[in-house]
């Protein structure tokens, strides 16, 4: 797929926004620098979304978070898309369950507060949403659905190689028109997820862990244009293969036509 990023009138380059759990350019390049670079390598414009820094878009307007962490909805007025990164675990409570094996240590309230907001908001926008890993999880939970808290064998070690497995994609879903493949390995460093009874409602599991076939690797909205969750970190496009690439691509186009459309209302 290529991605059209020129209109027949002048406009500006794409707006996506990236959410993350600190805002401080130290921060963001140790743990965002991959989604930052993915996003520019299509000639947009990362927007970095966090529960501790002001908002700033590009032409310098401001929104500032509150003190729980959530900035206002009319940011994504402004957006071409979001991103909703890989991060610590979602607080339990949010699911309506008590903590079994969310890690203390990664849990940030005020995260959860941000992102749970904004992918609500989003949705009632119908604006392109890519949730990866965590994002994944908190968009799922955003949309009224849960998690399984903990499980072994998709944890990447820290101090460790990446590790691989395959997915299985599900050949009636728009995730298989993207990736044009019924089977790709993707990276995996999460040990929560989703099953298909903990998917929100309106989401549906798109693609499927080999050989857990019990745990949703990918899924998508029913009732939105473009709203994906993946386990994987397709950011990490350096370690994978074309089908992350296409991925991409059909998020990026999703946006292009996103802001075509929201500019052309009177």
């Amino acid at each position: 797929m290529s991605v059209r990023l020129e209109s027949t009138t002048p406009q500006r380059p794409l707006w996506i926004g990236i959410t993350s759990r600190h805002g401080s350019p130290e921060w963001l390049q140790q743990n965002a620098r991959n989604y930052l670079a993915m996003v520019a390598s299509y000639r947009a414009l990362p927007v970095a979304i966090t529960p501790d820094q002001p908002v700033v878009l590009p032409d310098g307007e401001h929104f500032t978070p509150d003190a729980e962490g959530r900035v206002p909805d009319a940011v994504l007025d402004r957006l071409d898309g979001l991103i909703l990164s890989g991060g610590g675990d979602v607080h339990p409570r949010y699911f309506g369950q008590e903590q079994d094996g969310a890690e203390d240590e990664t849990i940030d309230v005020r995260r959860d507060e941000l992102e749970i907001g904004l992918g609500q908001a989003a949705l009632t926008r119908n604006l392109p949403v890519f949730g990866i890993c965590r994002g994944c999880q908190v968009l799922n939970v955003a949309a009224g659905g849960a998690m399984i808290q903990h499980f072994d064998g998709h944890r990447t070690p820290a101090d460790g190689a990446t590790r691989f497995h395959p997915v299985r994609v599900e050949q009636d879903s728009k995730l298989f028109a993207i990736v044009a493949t019924e089977q790709f390995d993707v990276n995996t460093f999460h040990h929560q997820g989703l099953d298909r009874d903990s998917l929100a409602p309106h989401f549906r599991a798109a693609a499927i862990a080999d050989p857990d076939s019990w745990l949703v690797e990918a899924y998508e909205s029913t009732q939105h244009e473009w709203v994906v969750g993946v386990q994987w970190h397709p950011e990490r496009i350096f370690e994978l293969g074309d089908a992350h690439r296409r991925l991409w691509e059909s998020f990026v186009q999703a946006c292009v036509e996103y802001r075509e459309v929201a500019t052309s209302r009177p």
